[in-house]
């Protein structure tokens, strides 16, 4: 399935992140004088996608490590009264791009609140990103902004010169896909959006798979795992299966499976639930991220997050000097 991204930099505020995936549409709908458009599925395809707002943070921000509380909007227009949006889902760095899972919430009404993880081992500068899923399309829309964990950088001295500096900026990415209309074939001009490329393809006239859901209630970010039989819970399912959880499998990971991780448990639940008993060999003592996949039955797609984890023995603490 061909997919058509746009991405837009925010030049503003939250407000602005809204207005440039609501600006997609209407540069959709215009078409060039004489060209071959399905304006009527373009905005159709852009209305199911999410609306995604940042309350907190904001480019630049300093983020203390430990618990934070993350908020904003989430909300798909053509699905008012309700919110549309299935979760939320927030990383520090890219997801695609291995990036650290700190978080995910349901959204009620249009707003969310997060509880994120941010690990004393992030200290520096990220990426935050948040994640919004339609529910049912399985179109998604991100939300990046740069920020800073731990303490703030200490700046390089210039010198008498002053040197003014363009504030960090923040970018809106949505993924859509654009269906033509059977009896013409036609498909939709590329957006011309300034400072953004793009191009119109023309998918096969199928529903969207949903994208799959996978959340552990066990174990959280940072915590000390042994070794041994341990158990794993968390729900898992599809909203595009029609029966069950959509799921066939579920597979625990200490470290990502693709890094060449160590397989330690598996499961095929039978609801949206699921309970795997992981063995954890001795071997593994130390640091880890436990990453667990959840594969939709329905679409071959997997869902997957990442927790920060322990094995064995905490660390120990650097030894401080004493003073006399």
């Amino acid at each position: 399935m061909s997919s058509l991204h746009s991405t837009v930099r925010r030049v503003g505020g939250p407000a602005a992140a809204s207005l440039s995936i609501l600006a997609l549409v209407v540069v959709n709908n215009a078409a060039p004088v004489g060209a071959q458009t399905a304006p009527s599925t373009t905005v159709a395809c852009l209305s199911t996608a999410p609306v995604l707002d940042l309350a907190n943070p904001s480019a630049g921000d300093v983020l203390s490590t430990g618990d934070i509380v993350i908020s904003g909007d989430a909300f798909v227009p053509s699905a008012a009264p309700l919110t549309g949006v299935s979760r939320v889902d927030l990383f520090l760095g890219a997801r695609d791009s291995g990036g650290l899972f700190i978080g995910s919430n349901v959204p009620v009404g249009k707003q969310f609140q997060v509880t994120a993880a941010v690990p004393n081992s992030e200290n520096g500068g990220r990426d935050f990103v948040a994640y919004a899923y339609a529910m049912g399309s399985g179109q998604e829309t991100s939300v990046s902004v740069p920020v800073f964990i731990g303490a703030a950088p200490t700046p390089t001295p210039t010198g008498s010169s002053s040197v003014v500096t363009a504030a960090p900026a923040s970018s809106v990415s949505s993924s859509c896909v654009t269906v033509a209309p059977a009896e013409s074939g036609a498909t939709a001009p590329a957006p011309a959006v300034a400072g953004a490329t793009a191009a119109a393809v023309t998918a096969p006239s199928t529903s969207i798979a949903a994208v799959p859901f996978v959340q552990l209630a066990n174990p959280g970010a940072g915590d000390l795992l042994p070794t041994g039989d341990i158990v794993i819970t968390g729900s898992a399912y599809d909203s595009a299966a029609t029966s069950g959880a959509g799921i066939d499998r579920v597979e625990v990971f200490l470290d990502p499976r693709e890094n060449g991780g160590l397989f330690i448990g598996s499961v095929e639940p039978t609801d949206k639930q699921f309970k795997i008993t992981a063995a954890v060999p001795n071997s593994a003592n130390g640091g880890h991220t436990l990453t667990v996949y959840a594969r939709s039955s329905v679409t071959g797609h997997e869902a997957v997050q990442q927790v920060p984890v322990f094995v064995g023995e905490g660390p120990t603490p650097t030894p401080r000097p004493t003073s006399n």
